[in-house]
């Protein structure tokens, strides 16, 4: 399996020292575990969330660019690729 590459990392990532990098790693857990059924309101994640409100709307934009988030509104919520993961591999165990 391991010969079989995937072709390595995408270019371009966000650097894993930063905070837009952390907004993503919270904002995409966040949506896949445990969330309420209609979608978490951006005003939820803003003041739930332990980040800077200025972060969440670019880390939700950067997760939804790659497929992992929809956004609907002011509703968000993991897109189907990111809860099926979340079931393979629960992030949280």
């Amino acid at each position: 399996m391991h010969a079989h590459g995937n072709g390595g990392p995408p270019t371009g990532l966000t650097d894993t020292a930063s905070l837009g990098y952390h907004a993503q790693k919270v904002v995409l857990a966040e949506l896949v575990i445990d969330p309420p059924a209609e979608g978490s309101s951006l005003v939820y994640l803003r003041d739930r969330l332990p980040l800077p409100p200025h972060a969440i709307e670019p880390a939700l934009g950067v997760l939804e660019v790659v497929g992992l988030a929809a956004r609907r509104g002011e509703l968000a919520r993991a897109s189907a690729p990111a809860r099926y993961f979340e079931y393979l591999w629960p992030v949280m165990l």
